[in-house]
């Protein structure tokens, strides 16, 4: 399954939700609501108490300071007293997907059936639109670094949390999403309200041989894929198929003149060869690690030289003028990696 499904991404935040007893009945507006598919009681499963202590045992945790592991062990506590309803199961070829309600939000655990399960898409039911992983903001800097982009292929969809978001502050982009779960497109469609549109296809099939066939063209190529950790992936559940030579050289294909790709890489022992067989494929490249995450994003370009600072700063502030998107695309650069300069 692609948008950061693996069993344990840094990308993902571990919310203990406890499913209730009783299901409740919400009003979503075109989402089915939590009496239509509610699984029986007597099998509802109870989030696992083990939750708590694997929030800061995450297998990229050694990569992370104190400091971070604390905080998101303290914001586990804070919601362990949330009551979640399950509403919604099943299981795909790819990954266990689960459903829950808790107040006015709704979150999307998957992963295998070992290991913890972790919340890839949390959505805010009053404001669908309104990104709420940070890592996913980081990932709206390719509309600052590709200003004017027409066109944006993502690989990885999740809840459909970006397309939303894209959907709304963004409607003529034309927007191209390829993930290989049917059962998650299913999910996003019933319970995310993620559906195609006049400008939005989304499309059932594999990252890596849509890129190789596809004839169409993108200012913007979103890569957020991964799957659960196998013999197909790096440790970490990247597809190793989205690492290789030939998927990069897709991209370079597939971009248009001045345009970006972004990849969102999980921190874990493989991010490091990762994070360099993506610099040695593109001329230009920068990085960000979003504060309270375990991502890192980079932002790459096949020929043309990235933006500098001063432009991009510019270009930040404009969208911060034009408000509502629900973070500050400028405070986004304070986490670009000077490191890599």
């Amino acid at each position: 399954m692609y948008a950061g499904s693996i069993p344990t991404p840094a990308s993902s935040i571990l919310l203990p939700f406890a499913p209730a007893r009783v299901a409740k009945s919400l009003d979503a507006g075109d989402l089915k609501s939590p009496g239509r598919k509610a699984v029986p009681v007597g099998i509802r499963p109870r989030a696992p108490k083990q939750h708590l202590a694997t929030a800061t045992s995450i297998h990229t945790s050694r990569t992370f300071p104190t400091l971070y592991r604390a905080a998101l062990a303290a914001l586990c506590f804070l919601l362990a007293s949330c009551q979640g309803v399950l509403v919604h199961e099943v299981r795909s070829p790819y990954s266990h997907i689960q459903v829950f309600d808790s107040g006015g939000q709704r979150a999307l655990y998957f992963g295998g059936d070992a290991g913890p399960r972790v919340v890839e898409t949390l959505m805010d039911l009053r404001q669908p639109h309104v990104l709420q992983h940070a890592y996913s903001h980081a990932a709206m800097m390719g509309f600052v670094y590709r200003p004017q982009a027409a066109s944006c292929l993502l690989i990885g969809l999740g809840g459909g949390a970006m397309v939303r978001f894209i959907n709304h502050h963004f409607p003529e982009v034309r927007l191209d999403v390829v993930e290989i779960d049917p059962a998650m497109v299913a999910v996003a469609r019933d319970f995310f309200g993620t559906r195609e549109g006049p400008r939005t296809r989304i499309l059932v099939a594999d990252g890596f041989e849509y890129l190789a066939r596809a004839s169409e063209r993108y200012d913007l190529v979103l890569v957020d894929a991964h799957l659960n950790p196998g013999e197909r992936t790096d440790s970490t559940g990247h597809p190793l198929s989205l690492k290789s030579e030939q998927f990069f050289g897709s991209i370079h294909e597939r971009l248009n003149p001045g345009g970006v790709a972004m990849f969102n890489v999980i921190a874990g022992r493989d991010a490091s060869g990762y994070l360099d067989s993506i610099r040695r494929a593109f001329a230009a490249t920068d990085v960000y690690r979003p504060r309270g995450t375990g991502n890192v994003l980079v932002f790459a370009v096949p020929r043309a030289p990235l933006a500098g600072e001063a432009e991009l700063r510019e270009r930040a502030r404009e969208f911060d003028r034009r408000g509502g998107y629900g973070f500050s695309f400028e405070r986004l650069l304070d986490d670009r990696d000077r490191r890599a300069e």
